[in-house]
């Protein structure tokens, strides 16, 4: 078939496609319409601009390139919260031409199996944002991503494995060190497990697989201090849970399985056997040097997370110069990390990008990491305006903790 008769194919199936969803479903207006630009999408610039191929000959193969490969590279702004509609839309037309008599029994199965575990091409989005387009080894970074199994993520884990204790981290201070500290991390860690391991098997949220509003509202308010959130907030609107909650990934304490949900692992026994030290290792650990710092924001934003945590040793050297106790003016001394940052590395980075990247990703999401396990302390600026308070823009003054200069000086080299 031409082109053209395929584009005019394409219009019939989706046309009658919307009218089954508006007429026969009841679906509304907009979810009808939402649907159907799905899969007119698919098949005029995946099917027949990319593969040349008609709506009726697709198969699961078709499927998992589409929004395993060519989606992800080739779509401006997508997401891994796409990647649900998408597979609803794709099951309720295929179910649709099977009803009609244009789809084999035996076709249609192979698609719905494709499309039956959205956890495979969620991971796969997020396995190529993590990958680095300056880094050395990008070449053969993509090629292992573009490669790879879909499923290489699902290789049994042993969740009975012994926690490894980062040795830098763990002779930088003592138990005494951590009793003077009074962080509230472990505390507030612990409360979080505890919740989650009662609540087993919640479902998580259909765009990103984050805990639902609820639950994070409950969770808040057992916290030692409480986040003021908006009755609208979701996972990421809480520092604090937002956090918890990918630390708690990184340590593999519970996974999402293929139908969404929270599932807790043998790993949560073995984490709460540690001693309040060895806790506290794990922990920082996991977030400092093991979880990619893009996790900590909410999604979409920008800031290069991972050029700041690629100099985070550097931080760390800044940061342990500082005389414990002593309040420093924050804006000051972004002058002075900004500067230094600008000129580490082959080239002299800009200056004024520097200090929008440290602000973005370190003063947002790192700095209170920072004070929640008790390394520093900061008070913000009284009149804040909106934007930079859902930010957590407006840091006036900051001090270092005895901890603080402790663990900073071991994670400066």
């Amino acid at each position: 078939m031409s082109r053209r008769g395929l584009e005019k194919e394409v219009e019939k199936f989706v046309e009658s496609f919307y009218n089954y969803l508006k007429q026969e479903k009841q679906l509304s207006e907009e979810t009808a319409s939402a649907h159907a630009h799905q899969i007119r999408f698919f098949a005029l610039h995946y099917l027949i601009g990319y593969e040349e191929k008609s709506l009726l000959e697709v198969t699961g193969s078709d499927i998992e390139d589409y929004l395993g490969n060519w989606y992800i590279r080739k779509v401006f702004g997508s997401g891994r919260s796409d990647v649900r509609s998408i597979l609803v839309a794709f099951k309720k037309f295929y179910k649709f031409l099977h009803e009609r008599g244009n789809l084999e029994e035996e076709q249609l199965n192979d698609i719905l199996f494709a499309c039956d575990n959205p956890q495979r091409y969620i991971r796969r989005f997020d396995a190529y944002m993590e990958l680095d387009p300056e880094s050395e080894t990008w070449d053969n970074d993509f090629r292992n991503w573009f490669m790879g199994e879909y499923d290489e993520e699902e290789i049994e884990v042993n969740y009975k494995q012994p926690f490894e204790l980062n040795a830098q981290i763990s002779r930088a201070f003592s138990e005494r060190d951590l009793k003077l500290s009074n962080t509230s991390v472990l505390n507030d860690f612990r409360t979080f497990l505890n919740y989650i391991s009662v609540n087993n098997g919640m479902k998580l949220t259909a765009a990103n697989s984050f805990i639902g509003r609820k639950h994070v509202f409950a969770l808040n308010e057992l916290m030692s201090s409480p986040e003021k959130l908006k009755s609208t907030a979701d996972q990421p609107d809480s520092r604090t849970i937002h956090l918890f909650y990918n630390l708690s990934k990184t340590l593999n304490l519970f996974v999402v399985s293929a139908k969404n949900m929270l599932e807790i692992t043998p790993r949560i026994d073995i984490f709460k056997l540690l001693s309040p030290t060895e806790q506290f290792v794990v922990l920082f650990d996991a977030m400092w040097n093991e979880t990619n710092w893009k996790k900590f924001l909410p999604p979409d934003s920008g800031g290069r997370p991972e050029w700041v945590q690629a100099r985070r040793r550097n931080m760390a050297f800044i940061f342990s110069t500082y005389e414990p106790g002593r309040t420093y003016l924050f804006k000051e001394q972004l002058e002075k990390v900004s500067m230094e940052l600008a000129n580490i590395g082959d080239e002299v980075e800009d200056y004024f990008i520097v200090k929008v990247f440290f602000l973005i990703v370190f003063t947002e999401r790192i700095m209170p990491a920072l004070k929640l396990f008790g390394l520093l302390d900061f008070g913000y600026e009284k009149d804040r305006d909106e934007y930079s308070l859902r930010h957590g823009w407006g840091i006036e003054g900051f001090a270092i903790t005895q901890l603080g200069k402790k663990i900073f000086k071991a994670l400066r080299g």
